[in-house]
């Protein structure tokens, strides 16, 4: 199920919780409808209002947060392949293959994530970057340095591939991990559901009531689809800007 769709439905949720609270309002009965009675109700949602605005902003700069961490290890790794090509490009032509590889991995990754088509949930897992890596080793402990120069270049690679290693494997697991859990999700969806319930429960049923609960539902529903969307920087509605790999695909194997 899509991340919109559900969104839409937590919407629908909240309108038809309000509706409840304005349908059960005309079988109250008196006591229920004293000024102890609304006083109580309204510092409950009162309550329920404050911490929802509390949890909501902490979620949302939480993934905010996460988004721009994807979007920084993003930078480094296409900086990290720039100078692991460089480094192979001076130890000489015997890595060309090597280097003619990175290009062609680096261009399939931005072909996959930030071209037309729908992204494969199995390019986010750590099986892939765990085989190119074992691929650069091994073909980096087939070189035979003869010269200074040749020895300074392979420890330089060495040490690059090593950190692109790294950073790639720490991007797929942190989108393994994404920064929100459902569960917090849930909690929030049950407090709106009930604060708006219990606006409805005393708010006359009229145009502006009606208008007023649908902009609150659809603003919360809106926050909800900002949290879980900026969770997913490589396949949401809001993907980290690949102009820091466009640079790198520019560049390397030159």
């Amino acid at each position: 199920m899509s991340i919109l769709l559900i969104c839409v439905l937590i919407f629908v949720l909240f309108m038809v919780a309000a509706y409840a609270g304005l349908a059960l309002q005309t079988k109250l009965t008196s006591e229920h409808k004293s000024g102890e009675t609304k006083g109580v109700v309204g510092q409950v949602s009162g309550l329920v209002s404050l911490l929802l605005a509390l949890v909501l902003g902490t979620l949302i700069g939480v993934s905010w947060g996460y988004f721009s961490g994807q979007r920084a290890n993003l930078e480094n790794f296409s900086a990290q392949i720039l100078r692991l090509d460089q480094a192979l490009a001076q130890y000489g032509p015997e890595t060309k293959p090597l280097r003619d590889k990175l290009k062609e991995g680096i261009q399939k990754g931005y072909d996959t994530f930030w071209g037309s088509g729908n992204v494969d949930p199995n390019a986010l897992t750590v099986e892939a970057p765990l085989a190119n890596a074992q691929g650069i080793s091994d073909f980096l402990a087939t070189l035979k340095p003869a010269t200074d120069a040749q020895k300074a270049a392979l420890a330089t690679a060495q040490q690059y591939s090593s950190m692109v290693e790294q950073s790639r494997l720490l991007m797929s697991l942190q989108v393994a991990s994404g920064p929100v859990s459902w569960v917090l999700i849930a909690i929030l969806v049950f407090w709106t559901a009930a604060l708006f319930f219990g606006i409805g429960l005393y708010a006359e049923s009229n145009t502006l009531v009606i208008a007023a609960l649908t902009f609150g539902a659809l603003s919360i529903a809106f926050a909800i689809l900002l949290i879980l969307e900026l969770g997913m920087p490589y396949t949401g509605l809001f993907r980290v800007s690949p102009a820091a790999l466009e640079q790198t695909i520019e560049y390397i194997d030159k």
